[in-house]
C-alpha cells in the first residue's frame, strides 16, 4: 500500500497565502503572549492556515461561525485532509457588520478578535489556554473578510515526531492500514490509540452555531508497545506493536467501517512510567 511521509518540514507547503504580513503580526502577538507565560514560541504553519483559510471563506460566504462545516467536518478532518498529521486544536471566531463593510484592517481585526480569546477568565478560558499550552509547538492561521463578515482560526499544532507515514490516499477492502513515526532520541512511547469517526454529513448553518465545542473523537481501542519476552502488561499479554531505536510502525485494525482514524500516540521524553501523557500524532487514515 503506497504511503506518505511527512518529514520535519511539514509545516512548509506551496501556498500563496492571503494577509500574510496581517498574520505574522498576530504571531508575534502570540508568541510575546507564551514568553509571559513561560511557553516557548510557534513556528508558523502553512498547512493549519490553507485549511483554516478555506473554512474562514466558507464561513464569511455562508454568514455562520462555529467549528464544523457545511459538509460536517470538525476542525481535525479538515486538517488531516489538508495534509496534517500531528494533533491539533483550533481557535474560531468571527464578527458580523450589518450595513456595510468593515472599515478595520485585517491585522486590527485579527488582533482585536484575539484580545477577546485573551481576556477569557476561567472556567471559560479554552481560548486563552490553547494559546498558552506549552505542548503546541506551530500555529497557522485564517481568515478571510467579505464586506460585512470577518472570520478567523488559529489552527494549533504538535510537531514532535521527526517524521509520520500514513497512506497516501483513502483505502477500501482492507483489514488493515500501515502506521510508522519516528521519535525524537530520548522520547518513550506508553500506548496508541485508535479513535474514529464515521463519514461527515452536511449540516446547517444553525446546526453548526448550535454546537460550541469540539473535540477528537473517543478511542476505540489501544495499543501497547511490545515488552521483552521475559515481562508481561497487566492483562498478562506483550504488547502490540514493536519500537525499535524510537521507530512505532503497527497495522492499524479497520473493523469500524468506512469513516476516519485517527491514529493517537501518546509519548513523552524520559521516564514515563507513571506520568499523564498527551498525544503527539493524530494522523488520519480515511476508508470508503
Amino acid at each position: 500500500m503506497p504511503v506518505r511521509r511527512a518529514g520535519p518540514d511539514r509545516a512548509r507547503i506551496d501556498y500563496d497565502e492571503p494577509f500574510a504580513a496581517a498574520k505574522r503580526r498576530l504571531l508575534a502577538t502570540i508568541n510575546a503572549e507564551r514568553e509571559s507565560a513561560g511557553a516557548r514560541p510557534l513556528a508558523y504553519d502553512l498547512v493549519g492556515a490553507k485549511a483554516g483559510d478555506a473554512f474562514c471563506r466558507e464561513e464569511a460566504e455562508h454568514r455562520f461561525t462555529g467549528h464544523w462545516d457545511l459538509e460536517g467536518r470538525a476542525p481535525y478532518v479538515r486538517w488531516a485532509e489538508a495534509g496534517g498529521v500531528d494533533y491539533e486544536a483550533e481557535n474560531a471566531a468571527g464578527r458580523s457588520r450589518g450595513g456595510g463593510a468593515f472599515r478595520e484592517s485585517v491585522e486590527e481585526l485579527l488582533l482585536a478578535t484575539h484580545r477577546l480569546f485573551m481576556e477569557e477568565r476561567p472556567p471559560d478560558d479554552l481560548h486563552k489556554e490553547t494559546v498558552l499550552d506549552p505542548a503546541f509547538t506551530h500555529v497557522g492561521i485564517g481568515a478571510a473578510v467579505l464586506g460585512g463578515e470577518f472570520r478567523m482560526t488559529e489552527e494549533f499544532s504538535r510537531h514532535v515526531a521527526e517524521w509520520i507515514e500514513v497512506p497516501a490516499a483513502p483505502v477500501a477492502g482492507v483489514r488493515a492500514a500501515p502506521f510508522a513515526a519516528q521519535l525524537p532520541r530520548g522520547w518513550s512511547v506508553g500506548a496508541v490509540g485508535i479513535a474514529f469517526e464515521p463519514p461527515p454529513r452536511p449540516m446547517t448553518a444553525r446546526q453548526i452555531e448550535r454546537r460550541a465545542q469540539y473535540g477528537y473523537p473517543r478511542a476505540v481501542r489501544s495499543l501497547r508497545p511490545l515488552l521483552p519476552a521475559n515481562q508481561r502488561w497487566s492483562d498478562g499479554s506483550r504488547g502490540d506493536f514493536p519500537i525499535s531505536s524510537g521507530r512505532v510502525s503497527l497495522d492499524v485494525p479497520l473493523d469500524r467501517g468506512p469513516g476516519f482514524y485517527f491514529v493517537m500516540v501518546y509519548a513523552g521524553p524520559g521516564a514515563i512510567s507513571g506520568r499523564s501523557l498527551s498525544p503527539i500524532t493524530a494522523a488520519a487514515i480515511e476508508v470508503r
